[in-house]
């Protein structure tokens, strides 16, 4: 048996060491530092590069309209009484008109990135405003967000301007036909950390069990899978498992010549189909954009080529036939300037592109075209024969006897670099042990960890509760009246913030009365994640403005996820397939509640047939006080039921030793008079002729404050 294993082992040893060899150019003995480095400033095409950063800088135009909130900076940015969730507290957003000029500096930014016009200038522009933006409001993180930032600031670090852009046309910076590799290999591990990732936490019980997506293949993107499943089988097999494996692979395989182009399309249609599913903003069309990073570095030109070549064939056929035409009619014609000049161009670019050996010497025409064909139809091969010329004419260039003496120390650095970051990207997303105060039911902030629709979220209530200590009265505030969105209510470390900036503005609005710095403040938050029950996310008992909150601790008021209602997800679902059996207007809720808590629930009046049922536990029912009826309790255990009249209040109180389960069966009759209009399945013209018109939003309020600016400068001079 040991011999067989060590058999096994010294096969796959030297299976991997082949391929080791194959990609990188030496043996895995023989790695060292130097030999990394030539590998890493191994010159590639910068064509590839140059599209990248092209589509990149059109992406974010469109993006910082919608998703950056640019067409609504005056609503985001311009009311003072808005709270606002900065991750680091010193770093604020500056008043309008100001944030204007912030808006205007990124997105001319991103215009300086698609052409390449004073390109290092317009990379580090939009990069510091943009996380500028990202870091002063937490509430509308993603992982997308992030990602656009990442990839912002890696691009600014690279040399995707020596091509195709305005700088070379310029003369501001010289033309390079290559460009280290590092350029590429810290891009692409940035998508490939954005898959794998993606997959890895993906990983778990509620996704491979299939609850963390709910109901998502009734969208009619899945319509094709439900030809041969059902929406079940959809749900289960194609948006959890096929998802998973995709995300933990689809990288490898873009990076596999024999696979790419299968990987490819599933990543396209991958893409596309999100692009219908979420409104995700760009986030669809920045992966579609960087997919081709995976191809051969010079893809670009082979394509530009390629397309050269079928025009002129167009051109010559369209000559020829005008040739014989005009020699039929008896007259002349000389066709041979276009086939001269196509012949030109074909030589321009065969002494535009010459390949040398390792001697310099220039090889023959033929021998470079038979290459260049070959190179297509095996463009790998290629590029690893061509990655250890480079590593080791890299090596007799750079390196001395010692093997220590270096000509440009920055690469070393550059090194460095690339490597903290490598690190950096693998360790973040499971970092949450140590940022403890950010893990509510999910770990870590939400924007880095690449937890892509890992949880799915139902809020059912919200409730803000102001005690006035001095009088003893309390009074109820609409939790939305000072937020930008509903993001803050299922993060602790956004509830703190929160009650702070709802005390400065209650003291702002009503007045500095003394009544109002001895005020508290309990937030109730009801919600169900992945389908579970509905239950309360933070400790309503607790006074929040009195409540410690810190990065490195766990939140205090935060109360556990009730993992053992997890036994009672079949049954849910066989209930909730009954209640909607009643009719196309029923529905049902499932609540959950810990001992010795009480939820004060108002039943809204276009509800009717309403009835509450105790699935396990023992509670108290305590309907609203009325002229016809007093405020009496009622015990209900398991398996009692009580109708709810429309438009009233009432209390259940949770007086056992255990958790509460119950849930609420209705009718809203109001849906039967609600007209819905069909809505289109591609709608692109409507999307796109949307981002225009918030261009031009964004473009007239941007213009507006800018002038406002200078004209109370020059009125005030």
């Amino acid at each position: 048996m040991d011999v067989k294993l060590k058999l096994w082992l010294s096969s796959l040893y030297e299976t991997t060491d082949t391929k080791f060899q194959e990609q990188f150019g030496f043996h895995i003995k023989e790695v060292t530092f130097e030999r990394i480095l030539a590998y890493l400033y191994a010159p590639k095409d910068s064509s590839s590069l140059a599209v990248t950063r092209i589509l990149f800088g059109i992406a974010m135009l469109f993006d910082i309209p919608d998703e950056r909130g640019g067409a609504i900076i005056d609503k985001r940015w311009g009311d003072p009484m808005v709270c606002h969730f900065p991750l680091v507290p010193f770093i604020k957003a500056v008043p309008m008109p100001y944030m204007a000029f912030v808006y205007a500096a990124l997105w001319l930014g991103a215009l300086g990135i698609a052409l390449g016009y004073r390109y290092r200038f317009s990379a580090w522009l939009f990069t510091f405003c943009y996380w500028y933006l990202f870091l002063i409001e937490k509430s509308f993180w993603n992982n997308h967000s992030y990602l656009f930032g990442l990839v912002a600031l890696l691009l600014a670090c690279t040399e995707a301007n020596c091509y195709w852009s305005l700088d070379v046309y310029l003369g501001y910076t010289k033309s390079k036909e290559t460009v280290p590799y590092w350029n590429y290999f810290i891009l692409k591990y940035q998508f490939f950390i954005l898959y794998f990732m993606a997959g890895m936490k993906k990983g778990t019980a509620e996704w491979l069990t299939g609850y963390s997506v709910q109901n998502l293949s009734e969208h009619w993107v899945f319509n094709p899978f439900k030809l041969f499943l059902s929406t079940d089988q959809t749900d289960y097999l194609i948006v959890h498992w096929f998802v998973f494996v995709f995300d933990l692979t689809v990288a490898i395989w873009m990076m596999w010549s024999k696979t790419r182009h299968v990987a490819m399309v599933f990543c396209a249609l991958f893409h596309l189909m999100n692009s219908r599913l979420f409104r995700i903003g760009m986030f669809p069309w920045v992966c579609l954009a960087t997919m081709p990073l995976f191809y051969p570095f010079d893809w670009p030109k082979f394509i530009t080529s390629y397309a050269k070549k079928q025009v002129s064939k167009v051109k010559g056929g369209i000559c020829s036939y005008k040739h014989g035409q005009f020699v039929l009619s008896g007259k002349k014609i000389d066709c041979m300037s276009d086939e001269l000049q196509d012949m030109e161009i074909s030589d321009e670019k065969s002494e535009e592109w010459p390949e040398f050996d390792e001697d310099n010497e220039k090889i023959d025409e033929n021998d470079v075209i038979s290459e260049g064909i070959e190179r297509k139809n095996n463009s790998d091969d290629k590029e690893k024969d061509f990655q250890q010329k480079s590593n080791s004419e890299y090596e007799r260039k750079n390196i001395s006897e010692d093997g220590h003496d270096w000509k440009d120390g920055r690469k070393n650095l550059t090194f460095l670099l690339i490597a903290l970051h490598v690190l950096l990207q693998a360790f973040l997303p499971y970092s949450h042990f140590i940022t403890k105060g950010y893990n509510n039911w999910t770990n870590g902030l939400y924007g880095y960890s690449w937890d892509m629709m890992v949880h799915t979220w139902d809020l059912e209530s919200v409730i803000v509760k102001v005690v006035d200590n001095t009088n003893h009265e309390e009074f109820y505030v609409d939790p939305y009246i000072y937020t930008p969105n509903d993001r803050w209510t299922r993060h602790g470390d956004m509830v703190y913030q929160y009650v702070r900036c709802l005390k400065g503005n209650l003291i702002e609005h009503i007045g500095t009365s003394n009544r109002y710095f001895n005020i508290s403040i309990y937030i109730d938050v009801w919600c169900s994640m992945n389908g579970r029950f509905t239950q309360r996310m933070f400790d309503a008992k607790v006074d929040l403005l009195n409540a410690t909150w810190s990065p490195f601790q766990p939140v205090s008021y935060l109360m556990p996820l009730l993992d053992e209602a997890l036994g009672w997800r079949t049954v849910l679902q066989d209930i909730r397939t009954e209640v909607h059996s009643w009719s196309n207007y029923s529905d049902v809720v499932f609540v959950a509640d810990f001992p010795g808590y009480d939820q004060e629930k108002y039943i809204p009046p276009e509800l009717t047939n309403i009835s509450m049922t105790v699935l396990n536990g023992n509670v108290a029912y305590q309907p609203e006080a009325t002229k016809f009826l007093n405020a009496q309790s009622y015990r209900l255990t398991k398996g009692n039921r009580i109708k709810i009249g429309p438009g009233t209040f009432h209390k259940v109180i949770n007086i056992g030793e255990t958790t509460a389960f119950y849930m609420y069966t209705f009718a809203n009759n109001s849906q039967a008079f609600e007209v819905s209009q069909p809505k289109p399945k591609l709608p692109i013209g409507q999307e796109l002729l949307r981002r225009l018109v918030n261009m031009v939003k964004f473009a007239s309020i941007v213009g507006t404050n800018i002038f406002q600016v200078f004209f109370q400068f020059k009125f005030c001079n």
